[in-house]
């Protein structure tokens, strides 16, 4: 059956709505879908103040009551989702991903947009190592440049970009996660939601003060819809923004969370188990060595929390590491 000839979707209650924004359907897609057209549920929680650099006005993430948390005995959604997303290559789940997006934009006037081609993905990578040239030398700049970036097909479905937030003064730990989730887009902030405290309790449990300590941010810094992965062309068009960030951070540390973080960063395409248990090294900028150490992402740990052991295993490993 092609999407042509689909009946008419049905209008969707308050529950229904909350549950598709859970797993990660933007809501200015499911508009013309809600059968009140009243306000649609959020799950965000609210977000506390943490130190800031001089002349840089950032924010820390906090918890949120998402549906589906702690004490209530449901798996969110949001966590079924990220456990069947399509590797890169299986064709047919991309292709029923994409048909369900072109299903859910039908009758909301957007669009879908079609993954960039291999001669776009090369566009794309050359117009941001074009661009890395030419970036800001200081935070705040940066994060205003980054605010009106279109340099990929992401820039048009997200609600603001995520920068990063955090201690700015050559902090101990930089965080570099994969993309930013709904409540991420919202708040314009890391890290929100279950997996932000997961990831709060896991530097707490090594002794590292967050608010004082560590810089979060992402290897992308717009959420790509449906909480997919990003692509090729969307990481080669955020890398230099990334790598300004380590140049102006100069961290003491990086803690790379999940496989597509990790090769990014040290620019190979191992898988994460080879790349764990052991202090790699990146080149900053300016040419100093900066260890990083790659672990599991919290969104990963809720889905397989047998994985928390080796987790901490990679925590102290990073903890360890002298800094001159």
């Amino acid at each position: 059956m092609t999407v042509a000839s689909l009946p008419k979707a049905p209008k969707l209650s308050a529950i229904q709505i909350a549950w598709l924004q859970e797993i990660g359907i933007d809501k200015r897609m499911l508009a013309s879908y809600a059968a009140d057209h009243g306000p649609f549920p959020t799950s965000g929680g609210p977000v506390r103040s943490v130190q800031e650099g001089p002349g840089v006005s950032l924010k820390a993430s906090a918890s949120d009551a998402a549906m589906g948390g702690a004490g209530s005995g449901l798996q969110p959604v949001s966590a079924l989702l990220e456990s069947v997303r399509p590797e890169q290559g299986d064709a047919q789940a991309v292709s029923a991903k994409v048909s369900l997006s072109a299903l859910l934009q039908k009758g909301s006037g957007v669009q879908p947009r079609v993954a960039s081609t291999e001669a776009g993905g090369k566009n794309a990578q050359g117009d941001a190592a074009a661009a890395s040239t030419e970036l800001p030398n200081s935070l705040e700049a940066l994060q205003a440049h980054v605010a009106v970036c279109q340099l990929c097909d992401l820039s048009a479905g997200r609600s603001q970009t995520v920068f990063g937030t955090g201690a700015v003064q050559a902090p101990a730990w930089l965080i570099v996660g994969e993309a930013p989730g709904e409540l991420d887009d919202r708040e314009g902030l890391p890290f929100q939601g279950r997996p932000g405290v997961l990831l709060q309790a896991m530097l707490a449990s090594i002794g590292v003060r967050s608010e004082s300590e560590v810089f979060f941010t992402n290897l992308v810094k717009c959420r790509p819809l449906s909480n997919r992965t990003p692509e090729s062309p969307e990481i080669a068009a955020c890398m230099p923004y990334l790598q300004r960030q380590i140049a102006l951070l100069q961290p003491q540390r990086i803690l790379a969370l999940g496989k597509l973080a990790a090769q990014a960063l040290l620019g190979v395409e191992a898988e994460l188990e080879a790349l764990r248990g052991q202090v790699h090294h990146v080149r900053g900028e300016g040419g100093q060595s900066i260890p990083l150490v790659a672990t599991y992402h919290p969104a990963s740990l809720l889905l397989r929390p047998q994985h928390k052991a080796d987790a901490w295993v990679d925590l102290n490993l990073a903890r360890s590491i002298l800094v001159d």
